[in-house]
């Protein structure tokens, strides 16, 4: 090991064992030693993961931080995870996912060109594991050979104003399937309550603070990790509305209290499980109630439309009625009702058009289940193969936008 590593990969679980070991032998099977691995399991039944570390207890590289006497908030086993990691860059994964432990060599090379770089964000592939299936879905592969510097007001007005006509606002930049150097980290500590983490949406939480905190930002075109959704995961239940409630209630129950009745979500009528677009909408709002951050002006036009968006992504008519009644409520009690014109979801029928496999504007769009792959990081290793190596990269300058 280095006297400190260059890299520190966290990763958080609850009550995913099967996923969590999956990914944890992933990331192991690279034997560098300048990363550091700290695995905090939180789950109900400590025995399982206890057992499974035991089995690799000796590798150097690996923190294992054990389930307590009680369970963590997921805010607080983040907070654990950091308060253990040592690397000059950290990076937070789901137990679901997968990053290349190789990413190391990206972060050197930025710096070697960009020695300032506070945060790196590159691009993510997605992955549905064969046990979450719920419509035919297609990876979309960016084809990009270079990276570069963004500007920081560019990327701070896009997200808070919700500009990118999506269902989440315009960012890549987080900790969370990103690296942010540790002097960032540090800095958000010191100027933010004494904390890394405070909000229980936690990676959105980190984008409103980096964004704020940090000043050199990098963006890299090229993937190097994986978003995994199973059908436990928060990603892989967004779907219906009883499983919206149902999340919304453990996590209730978690942080041992409710969200909803927090002082900042009195003019923000917008509860927890309406979905992420929500959430995410929430999470800013608590972040400019807390710290006060001031958005740009007409951003309320862009997260109705945002909320449509999100009614869209539900798999029958029945959840879509649903979950759109229930945006439809806040948005007449929200400011007198006058952003409701702007709200107008659209169901889309699931599983309605052929899907698209191919070369189009620099984006290749492959199947999930190409060549039998069963884990993310099966899907980042055959993806490898054709994407550009990461020595062959180059550092670029660009016009200043934002990168959706």
């Amino acid at each position: 090991m280095f006297p400190q590593p260059k890299l520190t990969i966290c990763v958080p679980s609850r009550n995913r064992q099967l996923y969590f070991q999956e990914t944890i032998r992933s990331l192991l099977i690279n034997m560098r030693t300048d990363v550091e691995f700290v695995f905090a399991d939180n789950s109900d039944d400590p025995s399982i993961m206890n057992t499974f570390m035991a089995e690799i207890s000796g590798d150097p590289r690996v923190k294992f931080i054990p389930s307590d006497d009680h369970i963590f908030s997921m805010v607080d086993n983040w907070e654990r995870c950091l308060d253990t990691s040592t690397g000059e860059f950290i990076c937070v994964i789901g137990d679901d996912d997968y990053v290349d432990v190789d990413v190391v060599d990206l972060i050197k090379d930025v710096q070697r060109n960009d020695p300032r770089a506070d945060v790196i964000a590159w691009t993510r592939l997605t992955y549905n594991w064969p046990s979450h299936r719920p419509r035919k879905c297609v990876v979309a592969v960016p084809m990009g050979t270079s990276y570069f510097r963004l500007d920081k007001s560019v990327l701070l007005r896009d997200f808070f104003h919700w500009s990118h006509d999506a269902a989440t606002p315009n960012n890549l930049f987080a900790i969370y399937h990103g690296a942010v150097s540790r002097r960032t980290m540090e800095k958000i500590r010191a100027r933010f309550n004494g904390r890394y983490f405070e909000h229980p949406v936690v990676d959105f939480e980190n984008s409103c603070k980096l964004l704020v905190t940090a000043d050199n930002f990098i963006h890299v075109e090229r993937p190097f990790s994986v978003l995994g959704a199973c059908a436990e995961s928060n990603s892989g239940r967004v779907a219906t509305a009883a499983d919206l409630k149902a999340m919304y209630s453990q996590f209730m129950s978690d942080i041992g209290r409710t969200i909803d009745d927090d002082a900042y979500m009195k003019d923000f009528p917008f509860p927890f499980f309406l979905g992420n677009t929500a959430a995410i909408g929430l999470c800013q709002q608590w972040f400019k109630y807390t710290y006060g951050h001031k958005a740009p002006a007409g951003w309320e036009k862009n997260f109705a439309r945002a909320c449509a968006k999100n009614c869209g992504m539900a798999l029958d008519r029945e959840n879509f009625e649903l979950i759109a009644q229930g945006y439809r409520t806040a948005f007449e009690n929200w400011q007198g009702g006058k952003f409701l014109q702007h709200f107008n979801p659209t169901f889309r029928e699931s599983g309605s058009g052929k899907p698209y496999y191919g070369l189009l504007k620099n984006m290749l769009y492959i199947d999930e289940d190409i060549a039998g792959v069963q884990t993310p990081a099966e899907l980042f290793h055959l993806v490898k193969q054709f994407i550009s190596p990461q020595e062959s990269m180059e550092f670029r300058t660009v016009p200043q936008f934002a990168v959706g």
